[in-house]
């Protein structure tokens, strides 16, 4: 029994084995970079994703707690401030604005105006944005502020910052806090959040937040519509921000989506505290292995099984290459239903990645392991 469990064990270990060999060489192969750069950037949670994306209604229920204001064709701070306060008319209970008003512009009045809209409602989060990073310690050098918020107190504020690979990879994560000038600073969403919650922010939170992407739909308000839709801005958090493609978008695992309703999506994972997490990577080591250990228990038995069949025909079709593959596709498809059903019920994840390519290998790695012992067993008898 130990014996039979130690051979398993090692061809478990060269299946792995193979499958990091190929990983490092599509690492280190400039021309394999398209293949590391696919497997660099693949999650599980983007299958889950596309399969919830997939399966969705299409009269799918609307977020009952954020809204967006679409802005992409207001171009000036007149047009702005006045957006702004028919928002706060219909009372929301946070307006985060996910612009900033940078320096001030030759029309006077519309800065005038966006000025006294700012300082005058307490209930709004304005952007900012961090540039500059030096290092861990410092954090970003420079900070880029609204042309009203030079005086510190005078506006709530959070930076919008996605992660520092801004143009590149696909955003599945925000930062609730990050260094700034020496001090650790809130981010948009958090600032947001703690508004919509009523608390302040004693300690900042450099955490990522792993931001729940099961697909929802917000409502979009057009500015000369808010007025007619006070139902989808009372009492909710409205962004106000550009929804068009040519200003902000980012690769999400839902597709191409505007900086604003990403943002939308982090604050409501953090208002419902249905954050995506993944297993400890050590505990995830232990599991898979042990998974891809019961596999290969599994299907050797299953050929000791097919070969002691009396039957020829039978035998030859249960041990043929074909019918064992398709055996394996179900078996990984069972263990990807699983690993989905834990994420759709706990928002649990665990990256099976590395094990399902493990599983494909175990034939290669019986191969390899009975060719080693036969060449073990040769030189012992030349002795």
């Amino acid at each position: 029994m130990l014996k039979s469990l130690l051979r398993h064990s090692a061809i478990t270990v060269i299946a792995f084995v193979l499958v990091f060999l190929f990983a490092f060489t599509a690492y280190k192969m400039p021309f394999m970079s398209p293949i590391a750069e696919a497997i660099k950037d693949f999650d599980m949670t983007d299958v889950y994703y596309q399969i919830l994306q997939d399966t969705a209604d299409e009269d799918e229920e609307y977020s009952e707690e954020v809204s967006i204001v679409d802005i992409s064709d207001l171009y000036s701070r007149r047009d702005l401030a006045e957006a702004l306060q028919k928002i706060e008319n219909c009372e929301p209970k946070v307006i985060g604005v996910d612009v900033v008003f940078e320096g001030l512009k030759e029309d006077s009045i519309g800065d005038d105006m966006i000025a006294e809209v700012a300082l005058s409602n307490d209930n709004i989060v304005f952007s900012y944005k961090l540039l500059d990073y030096v290092n861990d310690s410092i954090g970003h050098a420079t900070t880029v502020h609204s042309f009203f918020a030079q005086e510190e107190g005078n506006v709530t504020e959070g930076f919008t910052n996605m992660p520092r690979n801004l143009y590149g990879g696909i955003k599945r994560k925000l930062t609730l806090g990050e260094r700034a000038e020496g001090k650790d600073a809130p981010s948009f969403i958090a600032m947001t959040v703690a508004m919509y919650e009523g608390r302040k922010i004693d300690k900042v939170s450099t955490k990522e937040l792993g931001i729940n992407f099961t697909p929802r739909r917000y409502h979009i308000i057009s500015p000369d519509s808010i007025a007619a839709h006070p139902e989808y801005i009372k009492g909710n958090v409205v962004l106000f921000g550009a929804m068009r493609e040519e200003y902000d978008m980012h690769y999400t695992p839902l597709g191409k989506i505007a900086g604003t309703e990403l943002l939308a999506y982090a604050i409501e994972t953090l208002m419902d505290q249905s954050e995506v997490v993944k297993v400890n990577p050590w505990v995830t080591a232990i599991v898979l292995f042990l998974i891809v250990l019961v596999t290969q228990i599994i299907f050797s038995r299953y050929a000791m099984f097919a070969q002691r069949r009396s039957n020829r025909v039978l035998r030859i079709i249960l041990s043929a290459s074909f019918i064992k593959g398709y055996l394996m596709f179900f078996w990984i498809g069972l263990w990807m239903w699983l690993t989905f059903v834990l994420f759709y019920m706990k928002n649990f994840t665990i990256d099976m990645g590395m094990a399902l390519a493990a599983m494909a290998l175990l034939g290669f790695a019986q191969s390899i392991y009975d060719e080693i012992i036969v060449t073990l067993i040769q030189k012992q008898d030349g002795k």
